[in-house]
């Protein structure tokens, strides 16, 4: 919670709420002992500040109740954006599969190298040298010609593409992967699923099971035979996109409405005369992150409370 040790410290005399919501798991111990310190320093230096978390799993939110937190279960996949996210009829299948996964070990490239026509998506974060990404994308290129990079390249480093341009590769695809131990709620998972795609995945902890069905997920062993066979099989019953896209809906929105009703009492509870959310306030496909520095954010804070926003 160190990033929001300084908003908390400029912010202490005023009465606020700060709602969080973890972009990784939370169940680890190391973390959970880091959050109980944290909590009981907030309440010393911020002793009018409320953080309430919003917890992937029902597991974390079990967790930070554990040690004193303030959570709810609310899994950071609603906030992508099914309007982005979508079937696209006109765009024809050339892929087996797709692999939205940044550079790194942890996402577990090698899983896929046995599916037979694959495209990926792929960002550096920077957790390898520039020199290693280039590697770590030699490495995907050389395992099949049927093996294609859907960014575009740059002195061999991936360039981004548009939620639009993402969302028409999952549009080639069969099947979204997502090969991963251990991480966050995962945003590509729900993106697949609003475009229509099976998904065949890992056993993993942080969340992205969440909206899992199994007419058209499966779980398979993080074996690359296994998941290549699981590709195939999700492949071959050809379900309809709408239908994966639709029961994804239903589930989401639900949990939006719940969202929503909760937020609105908080703000009720603020002391908000606002009326209570009648639409899901939170469009875009950002997943609600704007990278500015703190004071920046503290301006925008104080002009909304002076009502010039």
């Amino acid at each position: 919670l160190y990033a929001l040790a300084a908003f908390c410290r400029r912010l202490a005399p005023r009465r606020a709420t700060f709602l969080l919501m973890p972009n990784w798991t939370l169940e680890r111990p190391a973390v959970i002992e880091q959050i109980r310190k944290d909590l009981a320093w907030f309440a010393r230096v911020c002793p009018k500040h409320e953080l309430i978390f919003l917890c992937n799993t029902e597991e974390e939110r079990r967790l930070i109740a554990g040690v004193g937190g303030n959570a709810i279960f609310s899994n950071h996949n609603l906030m992508i954006s099914e309007d982005v996210f979508r079937p696209l009829p006109d765009v024809p299948v050339e892929y087996d599969a797709v692999y939205n996964g940044r550079i790194s070990h942890t996402k577990r490239h090698y899983l896929a190298f046995e599916i037979e026509r694959l495209v990926h998506v792929t960002s550096s974060i920077g957790e390898l040298p520039p020199a290693g990404d280039r590697a770590f994308i030699r490495r995907l290129q050389a395992q099949s010609p049927l093996h294609s990079i859907a960014n575009p390249l740059v002195d061999g480093l991936p360039g981004r593409l548009t939620s639009a341009g993402v969302n028409r590769v999952y549009n080639q695809a069969a099947v979204g992967l997502c090969l991963s131990a251990v991480e966050g709620a995962m945003y590509s998972s729900m993106e697949y699923l609003l475009a229509g795609l099976p998904i065949v995945s890992t056993p993993s902890i942080g969340g992205r099971d969440v909206y899992f069905d199994p007419d058209y997920c499966i779980i398979a062993e993080p074996e690359p035979a296994a998941i290549r066979r699981a590709v195939e099989r999700l492949r071959d019953r050809a379900i309809p996109r709408e239908e994966i896209r639709g029961r994804t809906l239903e589930r989401v929105k639900a949990e939006r409405l719940e969202l929503m009703g909760y937020l609105s009492a908080l703000k009720q509870r603020m002391g908000s005369d606002d009326p209570p959310f009648s639409e899901w306030p939170f469009a875009g496909t950002s997943g609600l992150t704007r990278w500015a520095p703190v004071r920046e954010h503290l301006r925008e804070v104080a002009a909304l409370s002076s009502g010039r926003i």
